[in-house]
């Protein structure tokens, strides 16, 4: 435990993590992070300007949504503030947004791909219980959107999410999806978490569920050591960068990784000695 009162789980090695996960349900979704030491923060916060004043956030969309205007089509041009900030998130301007995936294996890949093999030094993998996120953030928002939830079937749609998102004064974290994914998304199963207040920090933000947090948030480490053979075993799953990014530079890192996780010559000879004997010893009487 920690000072934000997340579980912690440390984990010896990549086989431990496959176990491990199995017993996440579909209602969790999961952050890779090459470094156990990160907590999850969106983008925003890492900015300076964000302190600057309580409206700076907004002016920065609107200035974002003008200049976007002259680069899109019209069947590209988002209709909503949600669409606009996920666009924004891809094209890597700093939004209140944190994308997760569905995936426990997707995440694993982003904790691995770029860390440094150190000794001592762990990824980590975060999963958020977005079901239960979802409830706990929706019981708050009903206290003054009651009416509107209820008309929306207690979905954070589109007009609700700007209301929260200009208001600017709500400390929780809640679940969004945009009504369109780009293809990049899809593939990998993202999941968008939105924090109240610009300027606030996500896990600050996360104390809105008070105790239950512990059940609901829980970091996962594993060694930085595990790399090559996690790699390997995801390139088997179609979990590399060409696949997560289909353009030309997903590929053309992908097939480094890919290299750079390669066995070397006297480990694959002392693995396959390994399975002739285990071969050999398979079929005796």
């Amino acid at each position: 435990m920690t000072g934000h009162n997340y579980s912690t789980v440390h984990l010896d090695q990549w086989r431990d993590y496959k176990i491990f996960v199995e017993r996440f349900s579909e209602n969790w979704a999961f952050r890779g992070q090459a470094d156990a030491c990160w907590v999850l923060n969106n983008a925003i916060e890492r900015t300076t300007f964000i302190q600057f004043h309580k409206g700076i956030e907004a002016e920065f969309v609107a200035e974002f949504q003008r200049g976007a205007r002259n680069y899109l089509s019209k069947d590209e041009t988002p209709g909503h503030l949600i669409e606009w900030l996920a666009l924004m998130q891809h094209h890597g301007a700093p939004t209140r947004l944190l994308d997760l995936t569905k995936s426990p294996y997707i995440a694993a890949y982003f904790a691995f791909e770029f860390c440094e093999e150190k000794k001592d030094q762990n990824v980590a993998v975060w999963g958020v219980n977005i079901n239960y996120l979802k409830n706990r953030s929706l019981e708050i928002l009903s206290r003054e959107f009651g009416e509107a939830l209820e008309e929306s079937k207690n979905l954070i749609n589109e007009d609700l999410f700007e209301k929260i998102f200009y208001q600017n004064n709500k400390k929780l974290v809640f679940p969004v999806e945009p009504f369109r994914m780009n293809r990049r998304y899809s593939l990998q199963q993202s999941v968008f978490i939105s924090t109240g207040i610009s300027d606030v920090p996500l896990m600050d933000q996360l104390h809105f569920l008070g105790d239950s947090i512990e059940q609901s948030v829980v970091k996962i480490e594993m060694p930085t050591t595990s790399k090559k053979e996690a790699l390997r075993e995801l390139q088997q799953m179609n979990l590399n960068r060409a696949s997560l990014f289909p353009d030309l530079d997903g590929y053309a890192l992908s097939l480094k990784l890919r290299y750079d996780s390669m066995k070397t010559p006297q480990q694959a000879i002392e693995e396959n000695l390994r399975k002739l004997e285990d071969d050999r010893y398979k079929f005796l009487p």
